[in-house]
């Protein structure tokens, strides 16, 4: 039995939403649910294809922050109306699932089984639930034994602030968020990082933000509109730049060490990305000049996902022309030009050929968007640079790695 090769993945095309701390709420009430959010992004960027929805042969959801249970994927394709019969995916609940449903998005495609799949990256802010200690429980129940307005009153007088604590019920292994603050000071340690370097480099990605912006070289983003009359078009300014903000170190790590800042560990935030991928055969059918061609994601435990990447291209890291590194931290970012594979590589010593627009620390991290949001801007940056090749890393708290290779096209050249 002869086994044919994968076919070419591409990227089509891509939209994403303004990516800020309160994307949901605005300055209402009533909040977007993350259905809202991923249908309007959907809707506007299937509405400037040459297909109709009823060509799609999945719906790929990725969400860290959503429950298992609730399957956002099919939700989504019956509110765009897709063809009955599609069936879609969920992967939700852990910090990479984006590239699970990436690799599964791309094999459905590569091994012939989908001809045009949306993968959708969903982030909302999770609101912690309020765990009642032992003053509020005390208090609710002199609220309850109260009788009329007077007492009541001066029972409501007696309520304190620190009657109230978020719940602990996330263990501190458990949190990505307290995982990625303790190997930051773990690497700013290691290799001998100041604060102040740290900060430099902060300062430095989100005066790229701002060129980007202004420039508008920031493409495929669709504005946010509220009940009220306002609206959101541009990514939030997340950072705080101001020498004191910078300098304020955090308390982490065993022991701690007062390295790093709130600033240069990337937040969570919201905020919603989604892709087109499609193989050769829609491209010929519906006349597409794709973005890029993907290779296929890589995950592996050890910190060679690079060299293992470039080796199954053949390619040399001199052949590639930019580089998205997802910001976990400022620190993760500025070791890069001292370990061993990086020392010879002139973009790592100068920084010019990475994260050109900004990168996580500055926008922020709705995690699943963000991974999609890397791809969609490095398939813009190769375009605009009329570059070749470029790659995108991905850390996780687990110390899993991801990496995969942007090739602009001889259709996207055109």
């Amino acid at each position: 039995m002869i086994k044919c090769p994968p076919q070419a993945v591409y990227l089509i095309d891509g939209a994403r939403t303004p990516f800020g701390h309160n994307l949901r709420q605005g300055s209402y009430s009533q909040a977007y649910t993350k259905l809202d959010l991923g249908l309007m992004t959907a809707q506007s960027l299937l509405l400037k294809q040459a297909f109709s929805v009823s060509q799609l042969d999945d719906v790929v959801i990725a969400s860290s922050t959503l429950n298992k249970n609730i399957d956002l994927g099919q939700q989504l394709s019956q509110r765009l109306q897709c063809k009955p019969s599609l069936v879609s995916h969920t992967f939700s609940a852990s910090e990479n699932c984006a590239i699970q449903a990436l690799q599964y998005a791309h094999q459905q495609i590569a091994f012939n089984q989908k001809s045009l799949i949306l993968l959708a990256g969903i982030e909302a802010s999770i609101v912690k639930p309020i765990a009642l200690n032992s003053s509020l429980s005390q208090w609710i129940r002199e609220w309850q034994r109260a009788k009329g307005l007077k007492e009541k009153l001066k029972t409501l007088n007696n309520l304190h602030t620190q009657y109230f604590h978020f719940s602990a019920s996330i263990k501190k292994e458990e949190n990505h968020d307290y995982l990625h603050q303790e190997i930051a000071e773990k690497t700013a340690s290691y290799f001998s990082l100041s604060a102040g370097a740290m900060a430099e480099y902060v300062t430095l990605s989100q005066r790229r933000l701002k060129y980007a912006q202004r420039n508008k070289l920031l493409k495929n983003i669709i504005p946010i509109f509220y009940p009220d009359g306002s609206s959101l078009y541009r990514d939030e300014d997340i950072i705080n730049t101001d020498p004191e903000s910078l300098r304020k170190t955090i308390i982490t790590g065993n022991p701690p060490t007062g390295i790093i800042s709130k600033a240069s560990i990337t937040r969570a935030t919201d905020g919603v990305c989604i892709l087109l991928l499609a193989n050769q055969q829609m491209l010929e059918k519906y006349n597409l000049s794709p973005l890029a061609k993907l290779s296929e994601p890589s995950l592996v435990n050890e910190d060679n996902v690079i060299e293992i990447l470039l080796g199954s291209n053949n390619l040399k890291t001199s052949e590639i022309d930019y580089w998205e590194w997802d910001e976990i931290s400022a620190a993760e970012v500025l070791s890069l030009e001292k370990k061993p594979h990086f020392e010879s590589i002139e973009a790592f010593q100068s920084l010019s050929h990475v994260n050109v627009d900004g990168g996580s620390l500055t926008l922020g991290n709705p995690n699943s968007a963000n991974k999609f949001r890397c791809i969609l801007q490095l398939a813009s940056i190769l375009q605009r640079n009329k570059a070749n090749n470029g790659i995108c890393h991905f850390s996780f708290s687990n110390a899993q790695s991801s990496a995969l290779l942007l090739q602009r096209t001889k259709e996207a050249a055109k």
